[in-house]
């Protein structure tokens, strides 16, 4: 399975996951502690220099807050897709995930269509689940297509 082949369900709306190699997960992690180190680095600096005063504190702070935040937004958001992807290609079932019912709904300023999947396999409970998605992402998917569910919790990957 190719990364560039990999379709996540999640949250309702099918995306195409671009599984992240060993090089950009560490970039990505490295960026993020850069992004949660800057604040307080800022901070040092500005009391080393003598400039420390409220507005440089109220700023720094807000620094701190908005970059460092999204700095760990980073961390976990890599490190949950690595976690979730790794556990469906190590316990996952291959199962089979049927379009039914496409109606097209507004997906914004765009329209798009949203389907029921009827999801099965051996080993595999049957189940229903209801995504959003672009025309063409589900045409590229066609009517029936493979998917690796986790049985424990449902969790499934389209495998294209």
């Amino acid at each position: 399975m190719k990364p560039d082949e990999l379709w996540l369900a999640q949250d309702g709306n099918f995306a195409q996951v671009r599984v992240k190699g060993p090089v950009a997960r560490f970039a990505s992690y490295v960026g993020g502690v850069i992004e949660l180190l800057i604040g307080p680095a800022l901070m040092i600096t500005l009391a080393v220099v003598g400039a420390f005063e409220l507005p440089t504190l109220i700023g720094g702070v807000a620094i701190i807050i908005v970059v460092g935040g999204l700095g760990l937004a980073t961390i976990v958001s890599t490190a949950r897709m690595q976690r979730r992807v790794r556990r469906l290609e190590m316990h996952g079932r291959p199962a089979t995930a049927e379009v039914q019912d496409p109606r097209s709904v507004s997906l914004g300023e765009e329209t798009g269509v949203e389907v029921t999947l009827r999801i099965s396999g051996p080993g595999v409970p049957a189940f229903e689940a209801t995504h959003r998605g672009s025309d063409s992402a589900i045409e590229r998917l066609g009517r029936s297509f493979p998917v690796i569910v986790d049985p424990s919790d449902g969790a499934y990957m389209i495998v294209r």
